[in-house]
């Protein structure tokens, strides 16, 4: 019985774990919010038959990502880009993807030397000019040399829906950049979080599929907008108080049990 009442109090205090932590991120862009994923624990029955098995408490296996689409928020950025639908950005620390991660966060910024970079200078990677084959971290360049080899600045950024981006240079001097690519998943609630709201692929999630925003199944890209989080507050609060109370339960059944244990035994 104390085993099964511990495992009940563990499985608790991971509840709260984990609205707690969708609470503190209900104005983070673009998070997904977790949903506990309780499990029974059973064991085998050996003095019986041996496929009776037995309950031995509950436990929590890993969160289940909601991936449910937030509402938008208009800022008129010309980086702040929110995907809606199916899709991902994919980030790295260098430009390789060998380690990528992906994200729906897209309030990037454009570096001294025309990177595309998140917040905290990972780089953003698409297709570069006519090469729709290789990923490289997208650049923008922040000037452009004319024929008369006068040089014109970046005045302008501008992206579609489908993702292309068209760069301004002086007045009306507009150039094809390339375009953002989104990421797909066979399983993308199986993504695994690791903070940032970015997300690393693993045998769950699969391997990811990338193609054009607005192609086949893929989202599209609202420029000028960033995704809120889709955490309703009202909804996790509810939720945490349900599970404190839970806890509260708990505990005192535990602690009864305890003190019934210790009487016996001090007899």
């Amino acid at each position: 019985m104390l085993s099964i009442l511990k495992s009940a109090l563990n499985a608790n205090a991971k509840e709260m774990g984990i609205v707690s932590n969708n609470i503190a991120n209900v104005n983070s862009t673009a998070f997904k919010k977790s949903k506990t994923n309780f499990e029974h624990i059973y064991s085998r029955d050996r003095s019986s038959s041996p496929s009776k098995f037995s309950g031995q408490g509950v436990g929590v296996s890993d969160p289940l990502l909601q991936m449910s689409q937030g509402s938008l928020k208009t800022t008129n950025g010309a980086l702040d880009l929110a995907i809606t639908g199916l899709g991902f950005f994919t980030i790295v620390h260098e430009e390789t993807l060998e380690t990528p991660f992906f994200t729906r966060d897209g309030s990037f910024n454009i570096t001294a030397t025309g990177e595309v970079v998140t917040n905290d200078g990972l780089k953003v990677m698409g297709y570069l000019g006519e090469d729709n084959q290789i990923l490289k971290n997208i650049v923008i360049p922040p000037n452009k040399i004319n024929e008369d080899e006068t040089t014109s600045m970046l005045s302008n950024i501008n992206v579609d829906s489908s993702g292309k981006i068209t760069a301004t240079y002086g007045f009306d001097d507009e150039v094809v950049i390339g375009n953002f690519i989104l990421a797909s998943f066979p399983n993308e609630t199986g993504l695994r979080q690791v903070g940032n709201n970015r997300y690393e692929i693993n045998s769950k999630s699969g391997l990811p599929n990338f193609g054009f925003p607005m192609d086949a199944a893929f989202g599209k890209i609202e420029s000028g907008n960033l995704e809120r989080s889709n955490v309703d507050i009202t909804s996790e609060m509810i939720t945490m108080l349900k599970a404190q109370q839970a806890f509260s339960g708990v505990s005192r059944l535990l602690q009864t049990e305890v003190d019934i244990t210790k009487r016996l035994i001090d007899g």
